[in-house]
């Protein structure tokens, strides 16, 4: 059989993969920072490779021919195997480490949590970098696909397919402005029903947050005074309102008091929020995103350990 893979070029697998799912040129092209004319190049010379037109237009879309559509269950998982491997290195130390980590994280978990591994990486390893990614149906997709490292989110970003760990924890205030009806005469179940609500959506899934998915298991009907893709600026939107932004308490010890806001419990517990820190299977062979993964639970162990405070 000799050693050359049947003379195959494993990055012609990186483009059929592409090719199956945007079934066009042209899209594939801007995913992976090719030219049109290469990605052609790249199906004409996997056609003759296999044999086979693998896709083919129909009208404005490519098409799977009988064997592409075979071949299209295999390749996602040979692609993610094969970066999985270009990132393999030999044991090496973590301060020896030079690379960049992609996390999939929501603003919260970039001020809470990454900003303190950001810190101690600085020290113990300054040849690690660290790339957030927001949520978004397209950034679940590349982790799917093993192209970024790392998600942390709570459980119901969970799948069974992936392997995760706990990573810290976190409980909820109630943001409101100091003049409200609800901080002047205090915040019970009737007036938290009552008032509008800041509120956020990633648009991903169902796009709610652990609180507002708890919210709804409650059958809370609350109005919604403002939908944002971002949990750090929800305190923005409670001055000079009637609104009210129920909020991590972590969150809040980041932030700091403002004169023009009251902090208070909620009238109801709220159930702690738990962040995972998730990957793929096929990591366990890179030593390098090991040693990494064991640094972030060190982290987040510690974080566990601190309990978040906050004086308004």
């Amino acid at each position: 059989m000799g050693m050359h893979l049947e003379k195959l070029d494993l990055n012609l697998l990186v483009a059929i993969d592409a090719l199956h799912r945007t079934q066009s040129v042209t899209e594939t092209a801007k995913e992976l920072n090719l030219t049109q004319s290469a990605v052609s190049s790249a199906l004409k010379r996997a056609r003759a490779h296999f044999d086979d037109e693998i896709l083919y237009y129909d009208g404005q879309k490519m098409c799977p021919s009988p064997f592409g559509l075979t071949i299209a269950g295999i390749v996602p998982d040979m692609v993610t195997s094969l970066r999985a491997l270009s990132r393999m290195r030999a044991v090496a130390e973590l301060s020896s480490i030079k690379r960049q980590f992609t996390v999939l994280a929501s603003d919260y978990v970039s001020a809470v949590y990454l900003s303190v591994l950001s810190k101690e990486l600085s020290a113990i390893a300054p040849g690690i970098s660290l790339a957030v990614v927001p949520f978004s149906e397209e950034a679940s997709d590349w982790f799917a696909r093993g192209k970024i490292d790392f998600l942390i989110g709570p459980a119901f970003a969970l799948q069974d397919s992936f392997q995760r760990t706990p990573l810290f924890e976190d409980g909820f205030k109630c943001v409101l402005c100091k003049d409200s009806l609800a901080a002047r005469n205090g915040l019970n179940l009737e007036r938290f029903l009552e008032a509008p609500h800041i509120v956020t959506n990633f648009f991903v899934g169902n796009g709610k947050s652990h609180v507002e998915n708890w919210f709804a298991e409650q059958g809370f009907d609350i109005s919604i005074a403002a939908t944002l893709p971002s949990f750090v600026v929800l305190p923005h939107y409670i001055a000079g309102t009637p609104n009210i932004a129920t909020i991590h308490n972590r969150l809040l010890q980041q932030i700091g008091p403002r004169d023009d806001l009251v902090v208070v419990d909620p009238p109801f517990v709220v159930p702690p929020l738990t962040e995972f820190l998730i990957w793929q299977d096929h990591q366990q062979y890179d030593t390098e995103a090991v040693q990494m993964r064991d640094a972030m639970l060190a982290v987040g162990q510690r974080l566990r350990n601190t309990k978040p405070s906050y004086h308004s």
